[in-house]
């Protein structure tokens, strides 16, 4: 009898172990398969998941304002239409006040640069930098031929720079058009999504999505108050050099501007304000001996550019993006060199994409610890 059941009962052990082999290899193998198909099937949704991305980065830096339009007894869809339409009416107003500057700078270029000419300004502007050169590295010289290539190379892109600049906008038009469903129906759309999680999970759930979006608003906040403090500083700059060495740089608010909004990819947005600025100094200056004298002012904007990449990069943006992130300056700057390695949107989405995943990280570790406190 006690051999029948041993028998029966090592029958029963073998079979719920084979069933559980198979059940494991069944689940590896879909697995498997389902990573295989998401590595074919990324690349078709890579521009989506872009754009879901940055609509839900521009719901978190909104919302706050949607949520005290809402708070005043405004409906949430009319906040969300009041928003934008305050927000692209002061857009267009800085764009109408600029665009003439703007206009202005590419019209003296324009003429500055005759479209033929084998002794024109151009040349005779690189005849006197190479005279300037030489002085000091004779090896180094800039032939008008190769300037030429290049002028035409860009002209020659100016179709595919259009296209690319359509596709753009287009894919800023879609960001746009999600980012308001999520306005308006964002906490729907989060209620729907946490109700799924079992109720064990609930609550750190809902602590993670809180989290994340505080993350993501202080960091755009941050970045904002980053982009704005290097604009002011480029303009004082540039005001000071027209003011003391009478450097004739002109639109320096356009200038500022530029490397302003450029300040959003780290490291390297800052420098963005310093081409536009020596192109600027010299067209306004050329035929100046003082000027000349002075390299047109070369040195002056690339110091000056210097020292706002340094204020930038050492103290306001260590400070004001560690502060936002509760990131220590020193883990800032390492998580964007790490970034970098995927290219300017590496750089960009690097500093909230590690806050990200340390909220998630910390509140996991915390609801673990309050089962194990639970269960013992």
């Amino acid at each position: 009898m006690q051999v029948s059941d041993d028998h029966s009962v090592n029958q029963k052990f073998i079979r719920a172990f084979h069933s559980a082999l198979f059940k494991t290899l069944v689940n590896f193998v879909l697995l498997i398969l389902a990573l295989i198909a998401a590595y074919k099937f990324i690349p078709f949704i890579t521009d989506a998941v872009f754009m879901i991305i940055m609509a839900v980065v521009l719901t978190a830096v909104i919302s706050p304002a949607i949520d005290w339009l809402e708070a005043k007894g405004v409906k949430r869809g009319i906040a969300v239409a009041l928003f934008f339409i305050v927000t692209f009416s002061l857009v267009g107003m800085v764009i109408a006040r600029g665009a003439p500057a703007l206009i202005d700078e590419i019209g003296k270029l324009k003429n500055l640069i005759p479209s033929t000419s084998t002794n024109g300004t151009v040349d005779q502007l690189i005849g006197k930098f190479n005279a300037w050169v030489a002085q000091y590295l004779p090896s180094l010289q800039i032939e008008p031929s190769m300037v030429a290539k290049v002028t035409s190379s860009f002209f020659s892109q100016i179709g595919t720079i259009v296209t690319t600049t359509l596709s753009a906008f287009s894919s800023f038009l879609f960001i746009l058009i999600i980012t308001v469903f999520f306005l308006v129906d964002g906490r729907r759309m989060m209620k729907a999504l946490i109700g799924m999680v079992p109720n064990q999970y609930f609550e750190m759930s809902l602590n993670i999505a809180y989290k994340t979006q505080e993350q993501l608003t202080n960091f755009l906040r941050g970045q904002l108050i980053a982009a704005g403090g290097v604009g002011i500083q480029s303009i004082l700059g540039l005001h000071i050099l027209n003011w003391v060495f009478d450097a004739n740089i002109s639109g320096p608010f356009l200038i500022g501007g530029i490397a302003g909004v450029a300040n959003i990819i780290p490291y390297i947005g800052p420098f963005a304000g310093t081409l536009p600025a020596i192109v600027v100094s010299l067209f306004n200056n050329f035929g100046d001996p003082v000027a000349a004298s002075h390299m047109y002012f070369i040195p002056h904007i690339v110091v000056m550019f210097i020292i706002v990449q340094l204020i930038d990069n050492n103290f306001i943006s260590p400070l004001v993006v560690s502060g936002a992130m509760e990131m220590h300056p020193l883990t800032v700057m390492l998580v964007i060199l790490i970034g970098s390695k995927w290219g300017v949107v590496g750089m960009l989405l690097a500093v909230p994409g590690w806050g990200i995943i340390k909220v998630i990280f910390h509140e996991i570790m915390s609801g673990i610890r309050q089962h194990r406190a639970a269960v013992g």
